[in-house]
């Protein structure tokens, strides 16, 4: 499966966005953020364990790359019956079925 032009647009800008340095690269704390930002509800367990995973080098870092790959596998899986119900039940103050 294939990620679109404008999704890969967002993950750029996401990790750009808390890529705070500047330097292409992203720690524990910036990672957690621009998940969150993408509408992805992560633990802290998580995000150790993919820091843990794509750290190449030691440092407890994330490059560009390694976002984009976890990234994108992560939109891949996304249900998009699911990710409707969920706006819906946001708007659904009252609990009722219904929107007004």
């Amino acid at each position: 499966a294939v990620v679109s032009t404008q999704s890969t647009g967002e993950l750029k800008e996401a990790f750009d966005l808390f890529d705070s340095d500047k330097d292409g690269i992203i720690d524990y704390h910036e990672l957690k953020v621009a998940m969150k930002a993408l509408g992805f509800d992560v633990k802290k367990a998580e995000v150790l364990k993919l820091l843990k995973d794509y750290d190449r080098d030691g440092s407890g870092n994330m490059y560009w790359d390694d976002f984009f790959d976890i990234m994108k596998d992560k939109m891949l899986e996304r249900c998009p019956e699911e990710e409707v119900k969920k706006a819906f039940t946001l708007f659904d103050d009252d609990g009722t079925g219904s929107i007004n």
